[in-house]
Formats: C-alpha cells, sequence, structure tokens
C-alpha cells in the first residue's frame, strides 16, 4: 500500500507518473479530462483512496486498472467491431432459418442480451452498453433486412455492399453516441 505523503512526492518528482495515473483515472472521471488535469495530487489520492483509509492498497489499485480497462475507448471500439459482425452473422442466420423479414429485424435487439449476460457474468456494470447496444443492433439489422428485400426485387445490390451498410449503421449508431457523450435514449426515472 502506499501513503498519501508518499503518492503526493511521487507526483511531485515525476510528471510521467502523474500522467499515467491521469491517465488511468479519466475513463472513470464523470467529471471529464479539464476537471482531472486541474486536480491535485492531493485531491487524486483521495479520489483513489475508497476506502478513505489513508492508503492505496491493491483492491483500490486494481478498481484503478480494472476501470481504465472496461470503460476505455479501446474496449468500446472492440465492443462496437464485434456488436457489428454479430448484428449481421444473427439476422443472416434468422433469415438463412427461413424466419420471417420482420422477426430477422427484430433478432437484432434480442443479441443485445448477449452483451447483458457478458457483463453479468464478467462482473461489469449493466448499463446494456449506454442503450446504445438494442438500438444499434435492431438498425443495423433492420438496414440488413431492408436491402436484402430490395435486392429480392431486383434492386442491384450485392451481398457485400448489405453487409457493410449493415454494420456501417450499427458503427455509426455506437460512435453517435460516443462522441456526443451522452446516452443515446435518456432514462426515463427523474423526468417531469
Amino acid at each position: 500500500s502506499v501513503g498519501q505523503d508518499a503518492f503526493v512526492r511521487a507526483c511531485e518528482h515525476n510528471d510521467e507518473f502523474l500522467k499515467i495515473v491521469r491517465y488511468a483515472m479519466l475513463p472513470t472521471m464523470k467529471e471529464g479530462a479539464r476537471k482531472l488535469e486541474s486536480m491535485t495530487p492531493d485531491e487524486i489520492f483521495r479520489r483513489l483512496d475508497v476506502d478513505v483509509s489513508g492508503t492505496i492498497d491493491s483492491f483500490e489499485l486494481k478498481s484503478l486498472v480494472q476501470g481504465r480497462f472496461h470503460n476505455s475507448w479501446e474496449m468500446y471500439t472492440i465492443d462496437t467491431a464485434a456488436l457489428a459482425a454479430v448484428t449481421v452473422a444473427g439476422v443472416h442466420g434468422a433469415i438463412s432459418m427461413g424466419l420471417h423479414p420482420l422477426v430477422a429485424a427484430t433478432s437484432g435487439i434480442v443479441m443485445s442480451l448477449g452483451g447483458v449476460l457478458r457483463d453479468l457474468f464478467c462482473g461489469r456494470d449493466l448499463a446494456m452498453a449506454s442503450q446504445s447496444y438494442a438500438i444499434a443492433t435492431g438498425a443495423g439489422s433492420t438496414v440488413y433486412v431492408l436491402t436484402r428485400e430490395m435486392a429480392l426485387r431486383g434492386y442491384p445490390l450485392l451481398a457485400m455492399t448489405r453487409i457493410f451498410l449493415s454494420m456501417g449503421t450499427t458503427v455509426s449508431i455506437r460512435c453517435w453516441e460516443y462522441f456526443r457523450g451522452e446516452q443515446l435514449l435518456a432514462p426515463m426515472h427523474g423526468r417531469k
């Protein structure tokens, strides 16, 4: 464990250490990067010392590292790419099983349950990726089904075009939410 005096001295004597600590804290800071940059080493220590014991122990350090990993843009990007691929695979599988196009399109929304189960098993916050999971998979599935129906009616749409349009829709919705910085669908509780 590390005491407050040792932590503050390390931050003051080593700018690189302070930069690494701030970088690790960034995904968990609801106030944003500006607030984090203005925090003193004492304030950073108090934020990291969750149990207010006066030391940062291995549990708090583990929480910092896990927060950096689970809430990082890198993880969000990988998650989005996987979601786009699974959306196309799922809707294509539903169509190839002979399901009605409407059922195949809604299969994308049902697939978002897999993300919820993953979060449960991995001990992550149950946020359904800020509701964009269901919207992105639903929209991506719908685009795939609509472009497939257009191809069946004689429009010259190659399978790769349908796949890229579907994946692009899924990725675009997730990116829009990420760069917007707020949930796509605002929670209904607390509204008047």
